[in-house]
């Protein structure tokens, strides 16, 4: 049944432009601290089974090794020694990951998207590296958030409100057409484990008796600050390289998109314009969604570029209707740094717990996370309640494409070469988008001043935001024939 969206329409209302600015993650005094994690060998992705310390626990002796074959050693007698990298003299190149197994696989660490109309083709761009810090690249410890330290570590958008005495998140009242998101300011480490315990409140109302629309996770290969697409998407479609689950409410049909342009350059609150593709069978479901880089045809008859979110459908298992009653259930979301596998469960009120889980790709360094939920023309209270987060934070770098009024004109990557830690290096390019050119690195007031092109990563979180400035062509009047009638 495919959703009315004259009846059901959604709007994602985010007060302001959720562009946090250039190093805006606090961070804590854990952060200088090392966990008990074993040495660990990184190619471009490190994969060695993480110990879940606490944030007193401390290493003595960590080794890290890094694609160029030097050792990283830290002792906690000895002083920190910053070896040479022959890759710095190369930042800007595209990397491939080795994936081990019965079957070797080359993948591409960094991909960015492109159009059939308006192909964004990565061009590279001059710009010298800052000097490389002496430092140690050592992980920092395992971070605990709670209720109490809770907006530390999250930014609360659009109708999403949070409620410190009782840890809970009002993703959206119960009331129509909101939606509303909560973000991870850092991003997480993906070759370490972490733990989100809580649990989660999916409204009193079945799709039947006009409940909708149920509550999104997402860990994805984007920035920190990015929102997935409101209405069938649920806030994870346009999320690049997104490994998403979803408690779903409401059933959507496929809608096809009716904005003849990038993914990219769709408002978030346009969900018509965006598009979607279709709901299983059950009512009401859970299941992982995945979204890749598509060509989508869209009502002219041309593709368009989207980061396409589509339902697992191997992995969905109906709700009960008598789980939508009001009250919370208890819900955790694991993940294993070695295995790569993330696991969800979710109990049911008649105490039966269901559980899915689901490989991410080796090749992934750091993963943003967002949790979103909406309403439209059908309604419920939807709510998250935080028990405690466990995480180690990934040291990364946000990568923007506007105009010069600072609209988002086109998505893409930030490169690791070393891993996404601290000593590493990073890596952007500069992108071809049709009808426009670039102008510069982000140094007007509208836009902001920009990091370095490419460079080198000083701490853990975030360590600012590269922004690429584009304006759009003048039209050709000598080209342009005038038809006199």
């Amino acid at each position: 049944m495919e959703r009315g969206w004259k009846r059901h329409q959604r709007l994602w209302l985010f007060s302001g432009v959720l562009v946090f600015g250039v190093g805006l993650t606090v961070l804590p005094a854990a952060a200088d601290g090392v966990d008990t994690a074993p040495p660990a060998t990184t190619a471009d992705a490190v994969s060695t089974p993480i110990s879940h310390a606490t944030n007193s626990d401390v290493t003595t002796d960590q080794s890290v090794t890094v694609a160029d074959s030097v050792t990283h050693h830290v002792s906690t007698t000895g002083a920190a020694v910053a070896p040479t990298n022959a890759a710095a003299n190369n930042v800007t190149s595209r990397p491939t990951a080795t994936v081990t197994g019965s079957d070797s696989t080359t993948v591409p660490v960094n991909k960015s998207p492109t159009t059939s109309t308006a192909p964004l083709t990565q061009q590279s761009h001059v710009s010298a590296p800052v000097a490389k810090p002496v430092m140690a690249t050592q992980r920092p410890a395992y971070i605990h958030v709670d209720q109490d330290n809770f907006t530390q570590y999250f930014d609360l958008n659009g109708s999403a409100t949070y409620d410190k005495p009782t840890g809970i998140v009002t993703v959206t009242p119960d009331k129509n057409d909101q939606v509303g998101n909560f973000a991870l300011k850092p991003k997480i480490d993906a070759s370490t484990n972490f733990t989100l315990l809580g649990q989660v409140n999916l409204g009193n109302r079945t799709s039947a008796t006009g409940g909708a629309d149920g509550i999104g996770f997402a860990f994805h290969n984007g920035n920190s600050t990015d929102t997935g697409n409101a209405g069938g998407n649920l806030g994870i479609g346009g999320l690049i390289d997104a490994l998403g689950f979803k408690l779903d409410t409401w059933h959507n049909g496929a809608h096809m998109p009716e904005a003849l342009r990038s993914g990219a350059q769709v408002s978030t609150t346009d969900a018509n314009g965006y598009g979607w593709a279709n709901d299983p069978d059950p009512a009401q479901f859970g299941g992982f969604v995945t979204t890749t880089d598509q060509q989508i045809k869209a009502i002219d008859g041309h593709a368009y570029d989207r980061w396409w979110a589509q339902m697992d459908f191997n992995s969905v298992q109906a709700l009960q209707s008598n789980d939508l009653n009001g009250q919370f259930h208890n819900f955790k979301v694991s993940y294993d740094g070695q295995s790569r596998e993330l696991q969800v469960t979710y109990e049911e009120t008649n105490g039966h717990v269901l559980t899915w889980t689901k490989l991410t790709p080796v090749d992934r360094q750091a993963f943003a996370m967002v949790v979103s939920a909406s309403t439209g023309g059908a309604k419920n209270l939807q709510q998250f309640k935080l028990e405690s987060f466990d995480f180690q934070q990934a040291a990364t770098m946000n990568v923007q494409y506007v105009d010069l009024n600072g609209r988002q004109l086109a998505q893409a990557t930030v490169n690791y070469p070393d891993g996404a830690v601290v000593n590493g290096t990073y890596a952007t390019s500069q992108l071809d988008i049709s009808g426009y050119h670039f102008v510069n690195m982000g140094d007007n007031p509208t836009t902001g001043i920009s990091s370095p092109a490419n460079g080198y990563l000083n701490r853990v979180g975030d360590n600012g935001t590269v922004i690429y400035v584009y304006d759009q062509n003048p039209v050709d009047y000598a080209t342009t024939t005038r038809v006199v009638h």
